[in-house]
């Protein structure tokens, strides 16, 4: 299966880095502990990317770099979270309650990736990789390239 992660320059380099989410946490997982966050497809990936930057022109972005990452095959590789199965404040909780809702996953991960809903459109599926899994150094990085964001996004 093939993911997709959107870098900014100069990060685009170690696409395999958990630095920044360790560093200052996320949706899913609390600062001191780095998951990789990567996107079901590209599009998803330039979403996911572009609510999370600050209010810029487009001039102002930094150049953006799109990643391809194949994930081995196997059983434990992905395992996908049904939203319904998760509370109901998943999508509009504080980083604190939802960076304990996958904690057990977090501490042991039971698969290479856990398949979470995207909050900006929940039928599409972002996928979290566990950098202390054990598949994690199979992981391929396939493909790399800048991309230019269409004016009309921002």
């Amino acid at each position: 299966m093939d993911v997709y992660r959107i870098n900014k320059e100069p990060y685009y380099t170690e696409p395999l880095s958990v630095v920044g989410s360790r560093r200052h946490g996320g949706r899913w997982n609390p600062k001191g502990v780095g998951i990789l966050y990567t996107s079901r497809t590209p599009e998803l990936a330039l979403l996911e990317t572009l609510v999370h930057l600050p209010p810029l022109s487009l001039g102002e972005l930094p150049p953006v770099w799109l990643t391809t990452l194949r994930l081995p095959d196997g059983p434990g590789t992905v395992f996908w979270i049904d939203p319904n199965r998760l509370p109901p404040y998943w999508k509009s909780g504080t980083l604190a309650e939802t960076q304990g809702i996958l904690s057990d996953w977090l501490n042991q991960p039971f698969s290479l990736a856990l398949a979470v809903p995207s909050v900006i459109i929940e039928v599409s599926y972002n996928l979290l990789l566990h950098p202390q899994h054990s598949m994690y150094s199979h992981i391929q990085v396939v493909n790399q390239v800048p991309i230019v964001i269409d004016s009309r996004l921002r």
